[in-house]
Parts: structure tokens; sequence; C-alpha cells
């Protein structure tokens, strides 16, 4: 069952689904569409025979249409969120992939069921504690077939410390501004303002992987630096 954070998590983003894209843009001056593209290439060159795939954690749908767009018709997606808004979009926006609702370290499909497992901008969601965290990567390697690729998109700590200092104060700068507009929001805000400043250095997670069970993890940084994607094999 989900946790009463987890479900917090989801009420929120029920509340912003309608405009949740275009926040995540100007947030980001567009990047993070950018991020997601060059993500899912770097899926099809981990794992390019792949024909099933699960986005966990989909949102509104943004990476599982990535994932279509950069494999082609021959990868069948399949989406999963704990907010019954945002799948709604998702429903509506990606036409040939299957979209549910279910809890990330829950999912209910057999073992060995996927090729592919992905999720973008949502890990740190579930880095609510470490435990919980390894719950939800063990699950997503139980449902992965033997040679099977886990692939995320996901803020990191830039090794640069000039770098890092830049993105902290910019994170916190944009937060405050939501806390002013949305006084409502402030608890929601203020986690998802320390999810991303605590979320692990992109070697660490890599760590994390390979603790959850894993064989093999690896990093690759996005420009200009806050976002990494990891690579990790069952």
């Amino acid at each position: 069952m989900p946790s009463k954070t987890e479900l917090a998590i989801a009420g929120f983003y029920d509340g912003i689904y309608l405009f949740y894209e275009l926040v995540n843009s100007l947030l980001t001056f567009g990047l993070d569409l950018y991020w997601r593209a060059r993500a899912a290439r770097l899926a099809v060159r981990a794992a390019p025979a792949a024909r099933l795939a699960l986005d966990v954690c989909c949102g509104t749908g943004d990476f599982s249409r990535a994932l279509q767009k950069a494999f082609g018709p021959g990868l069948a997606v399949t989406g999963t969120d704990l907010s019954e808004a945002m799948l709604s979009v998702a429903r509506a926006k990606t036409p040939g992939a299957a979209f549910l609702k279910a809890e990330a370290k829950e999912l209910p499909f057999p073992d060995g069921s996927f090729d592919l497992v992905t999720i973008s901008f949502a890990t740190r969601n579930l880095n609510i504690d470490r435990p919980l965290l390894l719950a939800a990567l063990r699950e997503f390697r139980r449902v992965l077939k033997p040679g099977g690729v886990f692939l995320q998109v996901e803020t990191t700590q830039p090794a640069n410390p000039v770098l890092r200092f830049l993105m902290h104060a910019y994170v916190r700068l944009v937060i405050g501004l939501l806390n002013l507009l949305s006084p409502k929001s402030r608890s929601s805000y203020t986690f998802l303002k320390n999810t991303i400043l605590n979320f692990y250095p992109a070697a660490a997670f890599d760590g994390v992987l390979l603790e959850a069970g894993f064989t093999s993890a690896s990093h690759t940084i996005l420009c200009p630096g806050p976002v990494a994607v990891h690579t990790a094999v069952l």
C-alpha cells in the first residue's frame, strides 16, 4: 500500500496535471524535452532489441512518447503512475501506449515481463528513505527479463562546485516563487525542493543500483550538468 507521503505526492500531481508540462518547460528553459529525447536515444543504444517497455511514474507520458519516437513502432510501451489525473493526460496524448494506475514498488506484472524499464524525473520522489528507494528499484528489477535494462533520467548533484551552487540557488529561488504564488501547496513544493537538492550524485547512485541487485550500472551526464541518465543491467 502507498504510504501517506506517497499519496500526498500523488495528490499534489493531481492538482497540477493541467499545467505540469508547461511548468516543466518554463522552469528548465525547455531543456526537459531535450533531456528526455536524449535519454530515449540512450535507451535505444542500451537495449536495441527491446520490444516491451515499462515507463514507471510516467506522469503525463512525456518519456513514454519519447521512447515511442526513438524506438519506432516495434516497441510496445506501458506506463504506470499513482496519479489518475496525470494518467488521463498521458492516455489522451500517447496513442498506442497502455497506461494504468499502479504503485512503483508494487507493480501489477509477473516477474520478467519487460525488456526495458524506465523512469524519468521521479526517482527522487521515491527517495523518501533508502529502504523505500531500494524496494522500488528491486521491484523494477523483478519485472525485467534476464538481461533486461533499467534506464533512469534524473536530476543529480553536479561535480563542479560552482555549477552545483548555481543549481541549488536556482532551485531554491524557483520553489520560493512557487510558494508565494501557491501558498496552499507550500509543503508539497518544499518536499520537491528537498528531493532535488538531496538526491544522489551520479556516481553514488550507481552504487545504489548495484545494492538493489543490478549486475552493472553506469551513467551519462547531460548538458549543462544537473541531469544524469543511469543505465543498469539485470
